[in-house]
C-alpha cells in the first residue's frame, strides 16, 4: 500500500514538471515581451523626459516582496532599462531613501501589484517626489481602474501629491495615466485619464493641472490683521468678506486660478496667527495646517524656518520692515529756553567767578586794568547770551530723540509691543525683560504709546504705523521714528506639508512681485504722512506753517516770562533788604550774622 502510494505521487510529480515544461517556454516569451515593452517605454521616458531636465530616478526595491513570476519580470525590465552603459539619467536602487541623496533626486519609479503596496512605499517618504508608478496587474480592466483611482486618491488626500503617472503594461503596449483633480463636474476627481505616450515629454506626463480649478473652493484660515487682512465675516459673499493688502492678493489669486474661497476663523478665536518652534510644535494657523484642516493660511505670515520645515511654503513675497516708534518730544519752555544756551560748565565757571571775586574782594581791591576786563567779559557773556536766545527762538527746536538703540538703552527706555510682533523681538536678547505685550492688534500699539510714560518706545512695523495714521492723521506730528534700523522681515503663505498648491501659487505671487502688483496695492496707506526719524532735522514739523499770529504770541511769551524772571528777581531783593533791616532794627544778632554772611 505504501509502495502504491509512493509511486502515484511520483507520477503526480512528474506529470506536474511534464506540463511545467510544456507550459514554460511560452511563459517565458510572453515575460520576455512584457518585459521589452515595458523597458521600451521607461527608456522613452527617460530618454525625452528626464534626461533634457537632468533629473536623477530611485527606483524602490520593495519590488522583491512581490510574486516570483513578477520579481522575474522586473528583473528583465531592469536588466534592459539599467545594463545599457550609456543610461539617460542617473538611477539609484535603495529600499529605503537616504538623506544624504534624498535632496538630488526627483524621480520615484515604483514597481507593485496592489494599493497597499503603493501605500507601505510612499508613507515611508519625507517629501514629494515625481512619481511613476508601474502597475503588474492580471485583473481586468475595470478592477485595474478601480486600483488606479484608489492609488490616485491615496497620493492627493494623503500625501498632496499631484504628480504621479501610473503605467499599466500589457502584450498591446504601456499605456500610462493621470488624474485631473479638479473638473467642471467634481472638485475631488480620482478618476484615471490616459495620457498620450507618443511623445513622453514631461508636459505629457504631468501636465498643469491647476491653471483653473473650475470654481471649486479652498479653505483659507484667516484672522484679524490690518492693513493686511480684515475680516467681514458678516458678509454673505466670500470674495467679498476679505479687505488689506494680503486680502487682495488673495482675491488675485482666486480670480486667477478660478477658485472660490472657503475662510476658515484661527483657533483659538482672535489669535493672530500662531506660534512655531523647531522641535514641531505649532499653534493657531499653523497648527490646524499641519493637521490639514486647511488649504492655505495667509495674514501677514512671516517666512521662518520653523514653518517651512513643518509646512509647505511660498517664496517671499512681500517685506516688512520693523522700527521702533516713540513719543515726539515736546519743545523746550520759555523758562527752559533761559536757561538752556549756555552748558552747565559755563554756567558753573560764572558761579565760580563770581564766587572768587566775592571772596577776593573783602582782602585784596581788584586793579583797574582787571576790573575793566571783568566788565568787558560780562559784556561778551550777556551778548553770547542774548544771541543764544535769539537764535533759539529763530530755530525753535525739541528736545532730541534718541537716534540709536543703544542710546535708548542707555537712557532707560521701555517697550512695548502686539501679540503677534513681540515674537520678533525674541531674536533681540537686549529687548528681554524690557518690552511688555500690548492687547488689541497690532494698530493698536499707537493709542497705548501715546498714553505710555515718555521714555517708551513701540516695536512695530512701518506698514501697521502707516494703516494707523490712515484714519489718524493728526498722530504725525507726535511721534517719531528711531533713526536707526531694526530688522527687515519677509511674508510668505503657507500650506499643508507636500501641498501641490504651494507651487503654482508661489509662481504667480512671483510674477505679481516682478509686476510692481504689490507696491502698487501698498499705496492705499499713508506713506507719505508717515513721521519724521529722530536724525531729522531739529526743526519741528509743528512750526512749520505757524502763521504770523502764533508767531507773535510765542515771542510775547519769551518777553512775559523774562518779565516774570526780572519780577522775581526784584522780590527776592526785597526780601533780602527787608531781613536785613529787620536785622539791624530789631536787634537780632543772629539774623544780622547770616544777612552779613550773605
Amino acid at each position: 500500500m505504501r509502495l502504491q502510494c509512493a509511486v502515484t505521487v511520483l507520477l503526480v510529480l512528474l506529470a506536474h514538471f511534464q506540463v511545467e515544461a510544456i507550459w514554460c517556454p511560452d511563459q517565458q516569451l510572453l515575460e520576455e515581451q512584457l518585459a521589452t515593452k515595458i523597458a521600451a517605454a521607461l527608456q522613452k521616458i527617460f530618454t525625452k523626459s528626464f534626461a533634457l531636465l537632468n533629473l536623477s530616478v530611485v527606483i524602490s526595491t520593495a519590488y522583491e516582496t512581490m510574486d516570483r513570476d513578477q520579481v522575474q519580470l522586473i528583473h528583465l525590465v531592469l536588466d534592459r532599462s539599467l545594463s545599457r552603459l550609456d543610461s539617460p539619467v542617473p538611477v539609484v536602487l535603495a529600499s529605503r531613501m537616504n538623506r544624504k541623496i534624498a535632496p538630488h533626486v526627483t524621480i520615484q519609479l515604483l514597481f507593485v501589484q496592489s494599493v497597499d503596496q503603493v501605500k507601505a512605499i510612499s508613507d515611508d517618504l519625507e517629501k514629494n517626489y515625481l512619481c511613476v508608478v508601474v502597475l503588474l496587474s492580471s485583473l481586468p480592466v475595470s478592477k485595474k481602474r478601480s486600483i488606479m483611482s484608489t492609488i490616485f486618491a491615496h497620493f492627493l488626500q494623503e500625501r498632496y501629491n499631484i504628480n504621479v503617472v501610473i503605467l499599466v503594461p500589457s502584450l498591446q503596449g504601456v499605456r500610462a495615466y493621470n488624474v485631473q483633480p479638479y473638473t467642471a463636474e467634481s472638485c475631488t476627481s480620482t478618476e484615471p485619464v490616459e495620457v498620450d505616450l507618443k511623445d513622453s515629454l514631461i508636459r505629457d506626463l504631468y501636465p498643469e493641472r491647476l491653471k483653473n480649478l473650475h470654481g471649486c473652493p479652498l479653505s483659507v484660515i484667516v484672522w484679524d490683521i490690518p492693513p493686511f487682512v480684515k475680516v467681514h465675516w458678516e458678509r454673505s459673499d466670500p470674495m467679498s468678506r476679505l479687505e488689506g493688502l494680503d486680502g487682495r492678493i488673495l482675491g488675485i489669486l482666486a480670480s486667477k486660478m478660478n477658485f472660490t474661497l472657503q475662510l476658515v476663523p484661527n483657533e483659538p478665536k482672535g489669535l493672530v496667527g500662531g506660534a512655531s518652534f523647531m522641535n514641531g510644535t505649532l499653534t493657531g494657523a499653523y497648527r490646524m495646517l499641519r493637521e490639514r484642516r486647511a488649504n492655505i493660511t495667509v495674514g501677514c505670515a512671516s517666512c521662518t524656518p520653523e514653518r517651512s520645515t513643518f509646512l509647505a511654503t511660498t517664496v517671499p513675497y512681500s517685506q516688512i520692515a520693523y522700527i521702533i516708534v516713540m513719543r515726539a518730544r515736546s519743545g523746550y519752555s520759555i523758562y527752559e529756553i533761559m536757561l538752556f544756551p549756555f552748558e552747565r560748565y559755563t554756567w558753573l565757571l560764572l558761579g565760580l567767578i563770581l564766587g572768587l571775586r566775592r571772596i577776593l574782594g573783602r582782602w585784596w581791591c581788584m586793579p583797574a586794568p582787571v576790573l575793566a576786563g571783568w566788565m568787558l567779559w560780562i559784556f561778551v557773556i550777556r551778548a553770547s547770551y542774548e544771541a543764544s536766545v535769539f537764535n533759539f527762538l529763530h530755530n525753535s527746536p525739541e528736545k532730541p530723540s534718541p537716534r540709536t538703540l543703544e542710546q535708548m538703552f542707555g537712557q532707560g527706555y521701555r517697550f512695548i509691543t502686539d501679540h503677534a510682533t513681540y515674537r520678533m523681538t525674541l531674536k533681540f536678547p537686549a529687548f528681554q525683560g524690557r518690552t511688555t505685550i500690548s492687547p488689541g492688534q497690532p494698530v493698536d500699539v499707537f493709542h497705548a504709546l501715546l498714553k505710555a510714560p515718555p521714555k517708551t518706545g513701540a516695536f512695530t512695523s512701518r506698514s501697521f504705523l502707516a494703516e494707523h495714521l490712515v484714519r489718524h492723521r493728526n498722530h504725525r506730528n507726535r511721534m517719531v521714528i528711531l533713526a536707526e534700523k531694526i530688522i527687515d522681515n519677509m511674508i510668505c503663505m503657507y500650506f499643508p506639508y507636500g501641498s501641490y498648491f504651494a507651487w503654482e501659487i508661489s509662481t504667480l505671487l512671483f510674477k505679481m512681485r516682478s509686476f510692481g502688483l504689490f507696491q502698487h496695492h501698498s499705496q492705499i496707506l499713508a506713506w507719505n504722512s508717515m513721521p519724521t526719524t529722530s536724525d531729522a532735522p531739529d526743526k519741528p514739523a509743528r512750526y512749520a506753517h505757524e502763521d504770523a499770529g502764533a508767531g507773535f504770541a510765542r515771542s510775547m511769551g519769551f518777553v512775559l516770562a523774562a518779565l516774570n524772571c526780572l519780577m522775581a528777581a526784584l522780590c527776592v531783593s526785597i526780601a533780602v533788604f527787608a531781613l536785613e533791616h529787620l536785622g539791624h532794627t530789631r536787634r537780632w544778632p543772629r539774623l544780622t550774622w547770616l544777612m552779613e554772611r550773605v
